[in-house]
């Protein structure tokens, strides 16, 4: 017997009515859900943060290697 889980989970948010107005304009002009749209703007601030980190991350490590200036 094999069990299927959804790799989907539900969050609750708390949304102050200016905003979500907003929110249900912008996912309607965009022609998708609302709860797709808040969906994909998590994932697009996510991979933002992500990359973010991963620069830091590239930053701090290159300031610890030694560095080699070519004057010709």
């Amino acid at each position: 017997m094999t069990a299927a889980f959804s790799t989907q989970k539900k969050l609750s948010l708390k949304i102050d009515a200016p905003l979500y107005s907003f929110l249900e304009k912008q996912a309607d002009e965009t022609g998708i859900g609302l709860n797709d749209f808040i969906a994909q703007l998590l994932t697009n601030a996510m991979d933002d943060w992500c990359e973010y980190c991963e620069t830091l991350r590239r930053l701090s490590s290159e300031e610890d290697m030694p560095r080699h200036v070519c004057l010709k």
